[in-house]
């Protein structure tokens, strides 16, 4: 196990943005590497809060497809994590299925009138994912 790995990848970022870069004399190979640096702060992030922003995505999709299961719509169960699944490669993948399941409700909901409610909570929560994942670089 490596301890703050998302630190590690922050330092490594920085020393290839404040040493490295500044000696390279292509202008490709400074774009290049200015783009691998911001990609290692962006995983440095996704390791320090990616799995718990997309918990907090699954309990707010699990919410909406109560409200929707409230209106008659076939909606997926309710997920419930073993002990030791929280991985991120587990997460991602239920927060997959479950983000289809929701797009193909909304393609349902979308601008009919008799759902607006339902439609404007899915309008909120694709708001506040869009928040929740921007990058800081």
């Amino acid at each position: 196990m490596i301890p703050k790995a998302s630190t590690g990848l922050q330092m490594l970022a920085g020393r290839v943005l404040g040493h490295v870069l500044p000696e390279l004399a292509s202008k490709y190979v400074m774009s290049d590497t200015a783009m691998l640096a911001m990609l290692m702060t962006a995983l440095s992030e996704e390791l320090e809060s990616g799995i718990a922003k997309r918990l907090l995505d699954i309990d707010a999709m699990e919410q909406l497809f109560q409200q929707a299961k409230m209106r008659g719509f076939a909606v997926p169960e309710p997920v419930k994590f073993l002990p030791g699944e929280q991985t991120l490669t587990r997460v991602n993948e239920v927060h997959d299925q479950l983000t289809q399941a929701l797009i193909e409700l909304h393609e349902k909901v979308d601008g009919v009138s008799d759902h607006g409610e339902l439609n404007n909570s899915i309008w909120r929560y694709l708001s506040a994912h869009a928040e929740r994942h921007a990058l800081a670089i």
